[in-house]
């Protein structure tokens, strides 16, 4: 990590985020990173995935559905996530206050090399600018209690907690969250 005249540590500026549809030939390089981080969760104690979900399969149904979005860089997958209308049948319990029409984010995963270099945060941007763009009236998500930093993430960018889920083979459970979109005049 590279240090500033007065040395503190300083993260370099992330490079132009291009975040583009998924096709089957990029499943293989998710799943890598979804191991990856799974791996580097755990080590952590954040035992969010396993080696059922998120799976191969599951990635192959989001190409084939045409929801899995991805950026690259050096032909790495830095982020992959799944993005569609479809909620959890555990969402119903849920105190959602915002939209008839969410956007639900699936599965987001940033390959651990890449952590804490605000990728994240920019793919959500990306998210929130798609469902806005497809008339979508809120974004919908859900993030592992134990996960300190993707809690965090989500409520810097306003979301708010709607509720509480479980989810199967899991020892916490995930907060449900939401965020009202507001569509500008120039998106017609």
């Amino acid at each position: 990590m590279a240090r500033n005249a007065k040395g503190d540590d300083v993260v370099p500026p992330a490079p132009p985020l291009a975040v583009v549809r998924g096709s089957y030939r990029h499943v293989d390089a998710v799943f890598d990173a979804v191991r990856a981080a799974t791996s580097e969760m755990h080590r952590l104690g954040i035992a969010q995935w396993d080696d059922e979900y998120p799976s191969r399969e599951v990635l192959s149904a989001a190409v084939e559905n045409g929801s899995l979005f991805l950026c690259m860089q050096g032909g790495k997958v830095v982020v992959g996530a799944g993005l569609d209308a479809v909620q959890p049948p555990e969402y119903a319990s849920c105190n959602w206050r915002h939209g008839v029409s969410a956007l639900v984010v699936h599965h987001l995963v940033v390959h651990p090399d890449y952590w804490r270099m605000g990728y994240a945060g920019r793919f959500m941007e990306f998210a929130e600018r798609y469902a806005s763009s497809l008339k979508h009236d809120a974004m919908r998500l859900d993030a592992y209690s134990a996960n300190a930093a993707a809690l965090s993430l989500y409520r810097s960018r306003g979301y708010r907690e709607a509720g509480e889920v479980v989810f199967p083979r899991r020892t916490r459970p995930f907060i449900c969250f939401e965020k009202k979109l507001v569509h500008s005049e120039r998106e017609g």
